[in-house]
């Protein structure tokens, strides 16, 4: 199925993304000499997991972490933090429930910014949702 494209490998892709060799090549691209990246629990290097595809054990998240949030960003919109699916029977309430949560850090940061009216319209978004919860059944 591949063996048109013999040099395309997952490994590729991510050195693509992560722009460390050009694209569907095996040669890696020309840089000056760094310090290299390296996972203290596994020993895994950056140049391995971007080879590889895959990380060494789960403590190369955090080793490689500064390398990965941009690329995590470009293909999750935006986002670096797992939120999960939400089944469907239970999804209402759990995508309310998930916009309070996410309306209160937004209140939070508009107190602390002394932006009172937009806290003040914002809690009353909170407050409309928190009812809606309740009448679907759900615990606010």
């Amino acid at each position: 199925m591949f063996s048109e494209h013999p040099d395309f490998s997952i490994g590729n892709l991510l050195g693509g993304l992560f722009n460390l060799n050009t694209p569907f090549s095996s040669q890696p691209a020309q840089y000056p000499q760094q310090k290299v990246l390296k996972c203290d629990s596994c020993q895994t290097t950056f140049q391995q997991f971007v080879n590889r595809g895959k990380f060494g054990c789960a403590h190369c998240y955090e080793a490689f972490q500064d390398q990965l949030t941009p690329i995590l960003k470009r293909l999750q919109n935006g986002n670096t933090v797992h939120t999960g699916k939400i089944p469907a029977r239970i999804g209402g309430t759990l995508y309310l429930k998930r916009e309070i949560a996410e309306l209160r850090g937004r209140l939070q940061q508009a107190i602390a910014d002394e932006e009172f009216e937009l806290a003040a319209d914002i809690r009353d978004q909170i407050r409309s949702l928190e009812k809606k919860v309740l009448s679907e059944g759900g615990e606010s």
